[in-house]
């Protein structure tokens, strides 16, 4: 019986205003039920490490936070602080000892009661040179390589200081960026996209929890920094973007092809009702009125797996319709290309230095081993998409052809699993509601009219 009851994961609304602790706590206690709905081989863990396919890979994660909900900014500065986190914990000892663990009770009761406190908190970090000494010792090319780009960097640490001070005082903010302290740099780039006021990935944060951060930066590079944003930020991903997630993936077709669905299932129930009325008023045997059930049957199991967005036909197959940014694959590569030139700058008019710049060489050199898909690297434009070239082309296509899209194959199997219990509950319901319908026309007397 349990199986038509099943349900997939509820939706999970996510409330007005800037993250807070009491909304995540809400997200917890909404999704207990989604533990058992939700199968291990495509829970939260397991996407994120990336041990899961199409349609449920991280990188399909990513394209439903920025084409669906439009939050992309959680994910990204999500892998970016496991990745820094590794990093950082890996740093020699002697550079980890510059930066000490913060403990957010240190920090004065004053911070973070509005954006004043943001400003004077951003205004009061500084820049300091870094001197480094080398051992004289033969180096490689590629090492000379890297060194002569460093220094090209640090030539030009007044240019680069100065454009990330005009782009943040178009948000009111005025700051400098370097301190002694290991991956500063990176770290400024990290406020400037995600947590100043107006930055291009700016995550929705409160005066006081923005204040409060920036404040334990101004100390510190040490992840812990980042504690608070940090249980934010997973709690919102695992409890309400990965539910929403999965029950937007379950369902293998698209919009105008589901509502097609919708509507002929409708018409194949009203059909089979016409069938047995016309028998049933009819002289024919009453056990014509049984070839009413196939219509009943198919309109029933199509209705129900349609309403939970499921194609029987293309589950049948293995495969779902393509989403509307994957119509052309040659396009989607060159929007990655691009996404990838972008990788850690932002364009001009976001006030950071342009692609070609050393300090853009150097961060691809950095961070060039880095496992990032193109859309989850942590630096780059804001996550917009208009101007993508798929839009234009979705728009226009004909109704037809969207409900026809092209197909693709399912590769996950946990999905599979979500997807085989929804559509043997959409036949167990078109049985059972499609039998007593049978049993009550075939009962019924002849009406003899005809």
């Amino acid at each position: 019986m349990s199986i038509l009851f099943y349900k997939r994961p509820d939706y999970i609304a996510r409330p007005d205003g800037p993250l807070d602790l009491s909304a995540c706590q809400k997200y917890v206690e909404r999704t207990k039920h989604c533990k058992t709905t939700i199968p291990p081989e495509i829970s939260f863990d397991n996407i994120i490490e990336r041990r899961t396919l199409p349609p449920c890979s991280i990188q399909d994660f990513m394209d439903y936070l920025v084409y669906i909900t439009h939050d992309a900014e959680n994910l990204q500065f999500y892998l970016w602080l496991t990745d820094y986190t590794r990093r950082f914990g890996n740093a020699p000892r002697s550079e980890q000892c510059l930066s000490p663990i913060w403990n957010f009770q240190d920090a004065p009761p004053t911070l973070g009661t509005g954006i004043k406190a943001t400003e004077r908190t951003l205004a009061s970090m500084g820049i300091r040179e870094i001197s480094v000494q080398l051992e004289e010792e033969p180096l490689s090319d590629d090492v000379l390589e890297t060194l002569s780009l460093r220094s090209s960097v640090m030539a030009s640490s007044k240019l680069t200081a100065a454009s990330v001070a005009e782009a943040n005082s178009q948000a009111g903010l005025k700051w400098q960026a370097f301190t002694v302290q290991p991956f500063r740099s990176e770290i400024t780039r990290i406020i400037s996209h995600y947590i100043a006021p107006g930055s291009p990935r700016e995550l929705n944060l409160s005066h006081k929890d923005r204040a409060s951060t920036l404040h334990a930066l101004q100390h510190t590079t040490h992840p812990s920094a980042f504690a608070h944003l940090h249980s934010l930020v997973e709690l919102t991903l695992r409890n309400q973007s990965h539910p929403n997630f999965i029950r937007w993936s379950i369902c293998n077709g698209n919009q105008p092809r589901v509502f097609f669905l919708r509507g002929f299932a409708v018409m194949n129930i009203s059909l089979g009702f016409l069938i047995a009325v016309l028998l049933t008023l009819s002289t024919a045997s009453r056990w014509w009125r049984i070839f009413a059930a196939i219509e009943w049957w198919f309109g029933i199991t199509n209705l129900v797996a349609a309403y939970k967005g499921l194609c029987v036909l293309l589950h049948r197959m293995h495969t779902r319709n393509i989403r509307p940014w994957e119509l052309d694959s040659s396009e989607t590569d060159s929007v990655s290309s691009k996404q990838q030139k972008a990788l850690f700058l932002d364009d001009e008019e976001n006030g950071l230095s342009s692609p070609r710049s050393p300090t853009a060489m150097v961060y691809s050199l950095e961070l060039k081993s880095s496992n990032f898909p193109p859309k989850l690297y942590p630096f780059g434009s804001p996550n917009d998409f208009e101007n993508e070239p798929w839009v234009e082309k979705w728009k226009g296509q004909s109704l037809w052809k969207r409900i026809d899209a092209k197909k693709v194959w399912v590769q996950e199997e946990g999905l599979r699993i979500v997807q085989n219990k929804i559509v043997k509950q959409a036949h167990a319901w078109g049985a059972l509601i499609t039998l007593p319908l049978t049993v009550v026309f075939v009962a019924l007397p002849k009406g003899n009219l005809y």
